[in-house]
């Protein structure tokens, strides 16, 4: 038996296993699938030691795996996206999906959010860096709604 024959033996195992190694192909193909703003880098799936080789070892590289992901195969990427969409899988248990964490650039491996996904109003989202003043948010807009129905009854001599 030649050198290579354990080798090539090997190598034709751990394809044939089904684990996924990294792609090069697949963070444009995601990003141009998820609509995002920038590709996702090799350690969305791969632990920076293994970057980019080596197998899926990460919460969001095993979830993408499980839902159908094949090494080198464009397609079985696309189902795999739709798949997790449709489960509304949370690789990291914050309460985020992860296809909605990517999408907002934070990092599905990793949780973003408070303990259980809470997020509180003041700190996350469209809110983020405002200090509540008075009532809050809800007292601002409550008298801002009293002054626009006072205004409107004024005018119509009320």
């Amino acid at each position: 038996m030649p050198r290579r024959a354990p080798f090539l033996l090997a190598a034709a195992a751990f394809l044939a296993s089904g684990v996924a190694v990294a792609s090069q192909g697949y963070p444009d193909a995601m990003k141009t699938a998820l609509v995002l703003t920038k590709a996702p880098g090799c350690d969305l799936c791969h632990a920076a030691a293994t970057a980019p080789v080596g197998g899926v070892d990460t919460p969001f590289g095993k979830s993408i795996v499980a839902k159908g992901l094949v090494a080198s195969d464009d397609a079985s990427l696309k189902k795999s996206l739709d798949a997790m969409r449709a489960a509304g899988v949370d690789s990291d248990g914050d309460g985020a999906e992860d296809l909605d964490e990517l999408s907002w650039g934070g990092d599905p491996n990793h949780a973003d959010l408070p303990q259980g996904g809470n997020a509180d109003p003041i700190t996350y989202g469209c809110s983020a860096g405002r200090v509540p003043v008075g009532g809050g948010d809800a007292g601002i807009a409550l008298g801002l709604i009293a002054l626009i129905a006072a205004r409107r009854r004024r005018r119509a001599g009320r």
